[in-house]
């Protein structure tokens, strides 16, 4: 029996590149739901967590530069592209 795609799997691949190259500058995640979020994690340093729906990968390279254990996955392979080259750039060399 094959698996059907996720409701928004085109959506997500074809927004993916998009979204990524925007997502330090769009004023909403970058300016408000990204510091909101942030300020309610705990410390992170030492613990495994799991990044559902990672996206780009914002929080994830976020979570990595503070120490975290993380497993990023998202339904779009194309976000999970533009994660690991943040990843790369950003803390793991």
């Amino acid at each position: 029996m094959a698996k059907e795609k996720p409701i928004a799997f085109d959506a997500y691949e074809s927004l993916a590149d998009a979204y990524a190259a925007r997502i330090d500058t769009k004023p909403h995640n970058a300016y408000l739901e990204r510091p909101a979020t942030l300020s309610l994690l705990p410390e992170v340093k030492g613990k495994r967590v799991l990044d559902a729906g990672c996206g780009p990968g914002v929080y994830s390279e976020w979570l990595l530069k503070h120490g975290a254990n993380v497993v990023a996955v998202d339904v779009s392979p194309r976000m999970v592209e533009h994660a690991k080259k943040s990843w790369m750039s950003g803390c793991m060399t």
